[in-house]
């Protein structure tokens, strides 16, 4: 038996057949595919390991709707990434392998050069094993099933999950040092940011991303904006490094020293800067919080 799922929620031009390219008995974990497409669905064959739904929605509503009759002690991890991450089923092994080694509960793998991306310090950072911060996107991340148990009611009420990403950081069952990204296994972002998202929720005429993210910060009494910073690592070798503008100087020398990797080298080298300044002045709160009608 698998110790762990991936749940993806797939469309017509789904990467999720990439997570497949190994022999089952070769990967550590089972595949759901949660399918919002009908035409998708009805395409779908059979194979071990791999089981289909099909339940309309968005990414996060819909996530709550495959996931809330199941039982989530059947497996000690859970990926849910987005349907146009290009990343081997290999280095999917080894995502799952790293939540293990490394004590995680929150994890994600990095951004490859190329890949479109919403925060720059989520691509992959030469010369580090992994990364520790405040900040999981919502994009990929992989939880603990103690994580996904607590975070399973909140997903009803939101299509974008904006919020998620830093709220699952500081709960008890996650802790600073079990939060991280992964530079040794990267995943190409193949698609524009949130181009379908806003598609779909101007035709729910429901709360836009920014009025669900208000929600969740309410019911967790946080009035302040968080951004994604860095305050810890474990370099290549096994060397630990620690302080935030120690970790700035080491990232952004890392990043500029293969600039033109990347998908824009303009826009990379705005993303250094805009981490060099975050690293030095941006609060990073890692106090654990609570919902406000939870006892604290």
């Amino acid at each position: 038996m698998k110790n762990s799922l991936v749940v993806v929620r797939a469309g017509n031009k789904s990467l999720h057949h990439r997570w497949q390219e190994i022999p089952y008995e070769d990967r550590t974990y089972d595949l759901l595919i949660s399918y919002f497409s009908d035409e998708a669905f009805a395409a779908f064959k059979p194979e071990p390991g791999v089981e289909a739904v099909l339940v309309k929605g968005g990414k996060w509503d819909g996530l709550f709707k495959t996931l809330a009759d199941r039982d989530l002690d059947k497996y000690d991890y859970y990926w849910l990434p987005d349907d146009d991450l290009d990343i081997s089923a290999t280095d999917v092994n080894a995502l799952f392998d790293a939540m293990q080694v490394h004590g995680l509960r929150i994890a994600q793998p990095s951004l490859t050069p190329e890949s479109y991306f919403s925060h720059f310090v989520f691509s992959q950072c030469p010369g580090f094993v992994l990364r520790y911060t405040n900040y999981i996107e919502i994009m990929a991340p992989c939880l603990h099933k103690d994580i996904l148990k607590k975070a399973l009611p909140l997903f009803q009420g939101t299509m974008s999950g904006y919020g998620l990403d830093y709220i699952w950081c500081r709960w008890v069952e996650a802790g600073a040092f079990r939060t991280a990204i992964l530079d040794e296994i990267a995943m190409h972002h193949t698609r524009p940011i949130g181009k379908n998202l806003k598609a779909a929720m101007a035709e729910s005429n429901n709360l836009s991303s920014e009025e669900e993210e208000a929600v969740l910060k309410q019911m967790f009494d946080l009035s302040r904006r968080t951004v994604p910073v860095v305050f810890a690592a474990i370099l290549q070798g096994g060397q630990p490094i620690s302080g935030r503008l120690q970790l700035g100087w080491h990232m952004c020398r890392a990043w500029m020293s293969v600039l033109p990797k990347f998908r824009s080298a303009s826009e990379a080298r705005s993303g250094i800067f805009k981490i060099a300044r975050r690293q030095l002045i941006k609060p990073l709160d890692m106090t654990t919080i609570s919902m406000k009608q939870e006892s604290p």
